[in-house]
């Protein structure tokens, strides 16, 4: 059980009202306790008890049609579109700019491994005929090459 102090059974009798029941149960005792020893808060507790009798006693108003109306669409104007749904799962914006790039990538990629030739090993021609000098293979500068307009063995040299 909690220790209630006389403002906390005022602040329970504001908030809830003047039926217990209404009180949070761990209080509930000891803030009946203190009402039964305290006349003053008894006093309050019984205006208060006054009050809730005449917010009883008003009639409970029908709601209106166009509000029936109105909450009978939100369940409509609720449901996801297909944009929605694809903002969960990527929720950085649209979607379109990024694909892009990767696409963008994938394609340079497969060019480059297709027009750069493979330099694994190459014929020395000073050497003799069996003789074979491996290069090591620079992309960079395999790009640079295949920009310059430069020939397949001359950027390798």
């Amino acid at each position: 059980m909690t220790e209630v102090t006389t403002e906390r059974v005022r602040t329970l009798i504001d908030a809830y009202g003047a039926d217990p029941e209404r009180w949070p149960a761990d209080e509930r005792e000891a803030a009946r306790r203190l009402v039964d020893a305290d006349p003053a808060l008894a006093a309050e507790l019984a205006e208060a008890a006054a009050f809730d009798a005449l917010l009883d006693a008003l009639p409970a108003e029908a709601p209106r049609p166009a509000l029936r109306v109105a909450l009978n669409a939100i369940p409509d104007r609720a449901r996801l579109r297909w944009s929605d749904r694809l903002a969960t799962l990527w929720p950085f914006g649209a979607p379109w700019g990024p694909a892009a790039g990767l696409v963008a990538a994938a394609l340079f990629g497969v060019v480059i491994g297709v027009t750069v030739p493979d330099p694994a090993a190459v014929t020395d021609a000073a050497s003799s005929g069996t003789a074979t000098t491996t290069v090591a293979y620079d992309p960079v500068a395999a790009v640079a090459a295949m920009a310059s307009g430069a020939g397949d063995l001359e950027y390798l040299q």
